[in-house]
């Protein structure tokens, strides 16, 4: 049996078509009738203004179900299987792609592979792609977990060929064209799926909404306290719970005898609009320390020639107007001239820090530092803050120098500076041009906390940008990495595509927080991106990312992005991170989906029983 999509019959099966195998011959297979269950569509998609071919040479997912009526794209309509890259003679990327998908299904297990492309650079700044001959292969149970791609010279070995030319279950990739499928579908083939994992790819792939707020009918209380620390409980879709702070009206009660009241209180809910500030902020951070917030980033419109910090009760209040705010580090006063790239706060042997990238006269080679507040600092005065440190490596060396034993210098930049396992690690972006631009890539190292800027092991290449979602329109960056922390795993994320437009997207590696981080076998790798172009509407090329936990303790992930797809008016943006019933950061939950409007008011019966000892 062989479909097509087509505008006239949105994946309608055929019940006696001739598809045409891809070793040439001819062969004609019937269709044995309806499977129960859901068909999943495996498709690339083409170019449009707010999608790279880079993304759409790569194998996407949509769930129809058994009517062919209804098709829901899976994963945003985002690519979700993507070949692997080249390194040239020089070691520089060059990017892959797939197209002409097929898909099987033997002993339990479904088998995707694809036609592999490679893009070569022309003179004129495009990116022609031809057929290689050769496949990329992917194997999965249900269609959640894959294996890695592998390159193979045969689409199916010998086995599977035989076993899949007398199968109802065989979609060969020539069934293509058109069609009303998920948007920008470019060619499609679909194979039949059970129920349960037609169920189970619909969950996953439905955004974690909120449910209802939940909260006792009535409480008893001794002291004010006790009802102040009383929160509301909200349920989402997926069965995550999240405890959010309530502002309660305590006029009117007194704790000092019985009695019986009805409180009204609202939800403490920071949602925040974007951008949040219309002014060419990157890579922003906010940190909370000492009950007080602080914001700095890096600042596009006046060059990247100099380092504000704001300082706020609020992290809403950081944007507003007459916000306390300083120059702690210029051009004008330094050495440095150029490239004051990405600070970052942190905390680091018990002392605030800004990592940093920075470049020494009027040149172009930016370099990871360190500066340190004193003790009792204030983070606003610039004489409170030590010069910038250059990062060395163990034996002395600056970080850029040859740190990979290949021979070759570069850049450094983005640092960024965790703990986990008792253990401090630092994380930074990495380039040459020697030869070819190598791309950036992430490398990794144990640092001394005390001497935060001194590496205690030699660096190691962490990951480099080999994905289309990395390596995208001649982009290829894996950088600005920040690592969150939590439940005894390690959330590295990061950022590939071009950091000033819609392409721009977070990527993310885990690790269990206990292992040695320093070996990159213990981390894992993501094939597609957490978080990209309207995964939450309107916002386009969110990157460059951090982490901070305010009051409540709740976690909050700053970015920066687009408003519309074209545009180069980068803005800062702050969301709420929630975490999925698994424990997974939520990168993409949108206001409403956190608490929509009209939730934030809860009442509550309280009697109150004084405590007297």
């Amino acid at each position: 049996m062989s479909e097509r999509i087509t505008t006239a019959a949105a994946g309608m099966a055929a019940e006696d078509k001739t598809a045409q195998p891809s070793d040439g011959s001819e062969k004609k297979i019937t269709d044995r009738g309806k499977t129960a269950g859901y068909r999943l569509l495996a498709y690339t998609r083409g170019a449009r203004d707010d999608y790279s071919e880079f993304l759409g040479h790569s194998v996407h997912f949509a769930l129809m179900d058994d009517s062919c009526e209804r098709i829901t794209p899976l994963y945003h309509n985002y690519g979700k299987l993507y070949a692997e890259c080249d390194f040239d003679s020089e070691n520089g990327i060059v990017s892959k792609g797939v197209r002409d998908i097929e898909v099987y299904r033997i002993d339990g297990e479904y088998v995707i592979t694809a036609g592999e492309i490679v893009r070569e650079r022309a003179g004129n700044g495009s990116f022609p792609w031809h057929d290689t001959g050769s496949f990329v292969r992917w194997t999965t149970g249900d269609f959640i977990a894959f294996s890695e791609p592998e390159v193979t010279k045969e689409r199916w070995t010998d086995r599977e060929r035989a076993e899949k030319e007398c199968a109802s279950s065989v979609f060969y990739a020539e069934d293509r064209g058109e069609g009303s499928g998920p948007e920008g579908v470019e060619s499609a083939v679909s194979i039949p799926v059970s129920e349960k994992i037609g169920e189970r790819l619909l969950r996953a792939s439905r955004s974690i909404a909120f449910e209802s707020v939940v909260l006792p009918d009535v409480v008893t209380v001794s002291t004010r306290e006790e009802l102040e620390n009383i929160a509301v409980a909200v349920t989402y879709t997926d069965g995550s719970v999240h405890r959010k702070h309530v502002n309660w009206d305590l006029n009117g009660i007194d704790f000092t005898k019985p009695g019986r009241y009805t409180v009204s209180g609202r939800v403490a809910v920071r949602h925040f609009r974007f951008p949040v500030e219309n002014h060419s902020w990157a890579d922003p951070v906010i940190t909370w320390y000492k009950g007080k917030y602080y914001f700095i980033a890096t600042n596009d419109a006046d060059g990247n020639t100099s380092f504000e910090i704001r300082e706020a009760d609020t992290p809403e209040a950081l944007f507003a107007a007459g916000v306390r705010r300083r120059v702690i580090l210029s051009a004008e006063a330094t050495v440095y001239k150029n490239t004051f790239w990405a600070p970052e706060f942190h905390i680091v042997g018990g002392k605030m820090r800004i990592f940093c990238a920075l470049t020494i006269g009027t040149g172009f080679d930016p370099q990871c530092h360190v500066m340190t507040l004193r003790d009792g600092g204030d983070m606003l005065n610039p004489s409170d803050w030590s010069s910038p440190v250059r990062c060395v490596m163990p034996d002395g060396r600056n970080l850029n120098e040859n740190p990979l034993g290949d021979g070759k210098n570069g850049i450094t930049l983005d640092m960024n500076c965790f703990e986990a396992g008792g253990r401090s690690y630092a994380v930074w972006s990495y380039r040459t041009w020697t030869g070819t631009d190598s791309g950036s890539m992430l490398m990794i190292a144990e640092t001394d906390p005390a001497m935060p800027w001194k590496l205690l092991t030699y660096p190691r290449l962490l990951t480099r940008p080999v994905y289309g979602w990395e390596n995208n329109n001649g982009t290829d960056n894996n950088e600005g990495p920040y690592a969150l922390v939590t439940g005894g795993r390690v959330y590295l994320t990061y950022s590939g595509g071009d950091a000033r437009g819609q392409t721009y997207v977070v990527g993310v590696l885990t690790a269990d927080a206990e292992d040695d981080l320093c070996d990159v076998s213990n981390w894992k790798i993501h094939g597609a991106p957490a978080l990209a172009s309207n995964f939450v509407p309107g916002e386009y090329g969110c990157g460059h990312n951090a982490f901070f936990v305010d009051e409540y303790g709740d976690t909050y992930i700053t970015y920066h992005g687009v408003t519309a797809p074209g545009s180069r008016a980068i803005g800062p943006g702050i969301r709420r991170v929630h975490f999925a019933a698994d424990g997974t950061p939520v990168l993409d939950m949108s206001n409403e989906q956190d608490l929509p409007q009209g939730k934030e008011d809860v009442r509550l019966t309280v009697n109150v029983e004084p405590f007297f000892p």
